[in-house]
């Protein structure tokens, strides 16, 4: 169960094949749109016949970091709600915000483990890179890049926060002489995985099945050089699988903060009442401590 236009509704694959036509278009308006609210709209990588963008927007002054921020849709669209708005407020906290516009499933191809999955965490990394290249343009501290992501979104941020490298120096691509490595990453009702907590259970699938399962999750792929990770998750929206996270995070030694609400579905994202989310005040108290946690480390 999930919130679509301030209603409950589960997300079946009838209900996702329906919302992806109607918010894909939605979430390509806002992309246009960006640039007379203050953004700079870049390309980033093209892979499959779509062009990944980034939409930046920075405060003039003093030098800060910045914070890419990842809507969530299921890898079949990205929800505007989880986007635009989210960006602004975090903006207005005097953090500087840049929107992914990443990768996304074929409407005939709508799986959470679906091809396009990890073509956004490439778009993800290539955002990092991008952002470190140019941090003298954007007037951003280049050792202060962060990632954070809803749903879809936050299984983007922590492939990025997982998967990255440091660069090739003797790469011909200037991007890839760079590292990927952000410097936090907020996984805010975002913390799947294929294969916990039931990681024993492997029975009806084939090794190749097993292996591609764990190429994708996660909590597999977590190692002592991870960045320090914000974790938010509602018991309304099961958080067991986000403790586990948590966890492995402990496990390796990576530094974490893990906020779980007892209210809330997923999708709420700022939980303000406001742009189609639900109004629970009490768990909308997440952003500020995640903008409060990005703050006290530079940002």
């Amino acid at each position: 169960m999930a919130v679509e236009d301030g209603q409950m509704r589960e997300f079946t694959p009838e209900v996702m094949a329906e919302l992806a036509k109607s918010r894909r278009g939605t979430f390509q308006k806002m992309m246009e749109e960006l640039p007379g609210k203050g953004y700079e709209v870049v390309d980033l990588r093209e892979e499959d016949g779509f062009m990944a963008r980034l939409g930046i927007k920075v405060h003039e002054g003093e030098r800060r970091g910045c914070l890419i921020i990842c809507a969530g849709g299921g890898f079949a669209f990205k929800s505007w709600n989880e986007a635009l708005p989210v960006a602004e407020f975090f903006y207005e906290r005097g953090i500087n915000v840049a929107i992914l516009d990443y990768h996304v499933n074929r409407e005939t191809d709508l799986r959470l483990d679906g091809p396009a999955t990890k073509m956004a965490g490439e778009d993800g990394l290539q955002a990092v890179r991008y952002l470190r290249v140019h941090a003298e343009k954007y007037h951003i501290l280049p050792d202060h890049i962060a990632i954070g992501g809803f749903s879809a979104g936050g299984i983007l941020s922590g492939y990025v926060a997982t998967r990255f490298d440091y660069g090739d120096p003797a790469s011909e691509d200037v991007y890839h002489r760079i590292s990927s490595r952000p410097d936090a990453a907020l996984i805010l009702y975002g913390a799947f995985s294929s294969t916990q907590p039931v990681a024993a259970s492997t029975g009806g699938m084939t090794r190749e099945e097993i292996i591609a399962a764990n190429e994708l999750d996660n909590i597999r792929h977590i190692r002592v050089d991870c960045p320090p990770m914000f974790v938010f998750q509602t018991h309304g929206d099961d958080p067991r699988i986000a403790l586990n996270f948590c966890m492995e995070l402990a496990v390796h030694g990576v530094p974490y903060e893990i906020h779980t609400f007892e209210e809330g579905p997923h999708g709420g994202a700022l939980y303000n009442g406001q742009d189609e989310t639900p109004d629970i005040p009490h768990t909308a108290m997440w952003a500020d401590i995640a903008a409060d946690w990005l703050l006290t480390r530079g940002y």
